[in-house]
């Protein structure tokens, strides 16, 4: 068992099973095993199995809150770490099992538990996806295409195993004629194409419109892993030479990349969500420019750093993106359980980037009620209240921003410059890298960002002006 931030949650030790073929958890073997700890547990030789929500994530942080927000609900957490997932359903329900665990829900923390957990909360007769939809809540790829056959815009785009692959499809993109327009299932191009890519055989592409860049990115990776901004095919070559065969974020190797349209965002939104049966409830929006480039001539491939986020207010624009939001979610079969949704905001509406099941990858950062996690336990445990709540928080007379840190060069981040940030009116904590840390009590080593995962760390502000918010991220 482990303790922190006062709550009682039990880590399910890892199987060793598989080290000795004889004993490898075949179908077989993990029924008889299920079936010897029921007999056992019946006749008292074994203390019964305690009920438990499973959490299958790797963040600490994340699940003492989460853990502390069921246990406020009457229920206990045990965590497995999302490398179990790689092991399958029956794999995970016998080594829950065997610790004397009774699973009541899968609640998964990162993108590669989405399969399993789906599974899982099926077999369970509890809340669930569909598991034979689970590949359009994981796959970048075939969300585009799922939203392409619902009617709604979806971003032009080609699936390739090849340097050269990437190459052809992005001269594709860059060279098509079309317009907004091509991007709407039918305009100009069938909703979807199994065909080969130009002049390759064996890519799948899909219908392209013209943009002045393309991304590529792995096709079921997160937290902006692995995207670069390509302006040429030569960048895309360079890109998809880099990404392919990596191992990425989620454990999964880039057998495959997508090259798709770059998008001329205006600006770039962040929907948190929950949902319950289809009905959707959104717990916070986020609302920022669009993110940076490393290096910002563009004269190689660029990567993508994150900026700044602000929480949004009421307005016709918060309106429109909750709408699309509410539509996506759909066409990808996302019914129940959490979501943190990337839209962009172009001058022809809102356009998805990607939608991720599971709730927002570092902790609450809104100081709205009910944040993401308690609105996930109430879905489960006290459904009447959850069905009261909005579709969206109403203004509620304070303000809060994300600001990313981006560190131009290797080096430390100083005391007095921690301390300059803590000072600031509007600091609430810091996240990320340095959630935590309290000022400037120790120096930071840093490196050169390039992307979110190279950021020295994240500063949440919070208060009841916007204007002040916003001066204080700018300051940082």
């Amino acid at each position: 068992d482990t303790w922190e931030c006062g709550v009682r949650m039990a880590a399910v030790p890892p199987c060793h099973r598989d080290a000795d073929a004889a004993l490898a958890p075949t179908p077989l073997r993990i029924v008889a095993r299920f079936v010897l700890r029921g007999t056992y547990r019946a006749v008292r030789a074994l203390p019964s199995a305690q009920g438990a929500v499973l959490l299958l994530g790797g963040y600490t942080p994340k699940l003492n809150a989460l853990a502390e927000v069921l246990l406020v609900n009457g229920v206990q957490a045990v965590y497995l770490t999302p490398r179990a997932a790689l092991r399958g359903a029956d794999a995970i329900a016998d080594m829950v099992d065997e610790q004397g665990w009774a699973i009541l829900y899968v609640l998964p923390l990162s993108d590669s538990a989405v399969f399993v957990s789906d599974i899982l909360n099926s077999r369970l007769g509890a809340l669930a996806n569909d598991p034979s939809t689970s590949f359009l809540r994981r796959d970048k790829f075939a969300q585009q295409e799922a939203l392409r056959q619902a009617g709604l815009p979806a971003a032009a785009q080609h699936l390739v195993s090849s340097a050269l692959g990437a190459k052809l499809a992005a001269r594709a993109l860059l060279q098509v004629g079309g317009g907004a327009d091509a991007e709407v299932a039918g305009a100009e191009y069938p909703a979807t194409h199994a065909g080969a890519a130009p002049g390759e055989g064996g890519e799948r592409h899909a219908a392209a419109a013209a943009p002045a860049a393309v991304v590529v990115k792995p096709k079921d990776s997160s937290g902006g892993d692995g995207i670069w901004l390509c302006s040429t095919e030569d960048h895309a070559g360079t890109a998809a030479s880099e990404e392919l065969w990596r191992c990425n974020v989620e454990g999964a190797v880039n057998s495959e990349l997508i090259i798709m349209e770059a998008f001329l965002a205006e600006e770039e939104w962040v929907v948190n969500s929950v949902s319950r049966l289809g009905e959707h409830k959104v717990t916070d929006m986020w609302c920022g420019p669009p993110k940076a480039l490393q290096p910002q001539d563009r004269s190689s491939p660029a990567q993508f750093v994150y900026t700044e986020h602000f929480l949004a207010s009421g307005s016709q624009r918060r309106d429109d993106v909750i709408a699309f939001c509410c539509a996506v979610l759909d066409a990808l079969g996302l019914q129940s359980g959490a979501a943190h949704t990337e839209i962009v905001w172009t001058a022809h509406g809102p356009r998805l980037l990607e939608v991720n099941a599971r709730p927002s990858g570092g902790l609450p950062r809104t100081p709205a009620r009910p944040n993401q996690l308690e609105a996930l336990a109430m879905s489960l445990f006290q459904p009447d209240r959850f069905a009261e709540l909005p579709l969206a928080p109403p203004d509620g007379g304070f303000a809060a921003a994300v600001v990313f840190l981006c560190a131009p060069f290797d080096g430390w981040l100083r005391c007095e410059a921690l301390e300059a940030i803590v000072s600031l009116g509007t600091f609430h904590r810091f996240d990320r890298d340095l959630l935590g840390h309290h000022g400037g009590t120790r120096p930071v080593r840093v490196s050169r960002t390039v992307g979110l995962f190279s950021s020295p760390g994240a500063v949440v502000l919070q208060g009841t002006c916007d204007e002040a918010v916003r001066s204080d991220a700018a300051e940082i």
